[in-house]
């Protein structure tokens, strides 16, 4: 039985990659955009709410966020933007009026201090 095998490949790659990733650090100091989202529910029934919101994560990087939600017709029907609090998490409910998809976009500076980065979410909304 050779179940096993990989292991000590596995290790050795984590030990040299243990040691070479502080030489790493030091020499290229990045600091990361860590602007938590809350994922929504996938689905809902409507006249119920759902739940969007930020929170960052204290990293040194970008605060910055911008979230928005569209209903089934593709209005905007909810938009905040500002800077994501560091001590709690800023919620807030979207009520579901119609059936059909809504979506969710958060966008934050999540790759590059300078370029906004979206995530989309969906939670489609149904007669319960």
């Amino acid at each position: 039985m050779r179940r096993f095998g990989l292991v000590p490949v596995i290790v050795a790659a984590l030990t040299a990659g243990a040691m070479i990733a502080p030489v790493t650090a030091l020499a290229v100091q990045v600091r990361p955009a860590i602007v938590l989202v809350n994922q929504p529910y996938r689905s809902v029934c409507t006249g119920r709410t759902f739940t969007v919101g930020v929170w960052y994560q204290p990293s040194g990087g970008s605060r910055a966020y911008r979230v928005a939600v569209y209903n089934p017709r593709g209005v905007r029907i909810f938009h905040r933007s500002g800077r994501a609090p560091s001590g709690h998490w800023a919620f807030w409910k979207i009520r579901a009026m119609r059936v059909g998809k809504y979506r969710t976009v958060y966008s934050s500076h999540w790759k590059k201090r300078t370029v906004w980065s979206t995530y989309r979410a969906v939670t489609k909304a149904r007669h319960c």
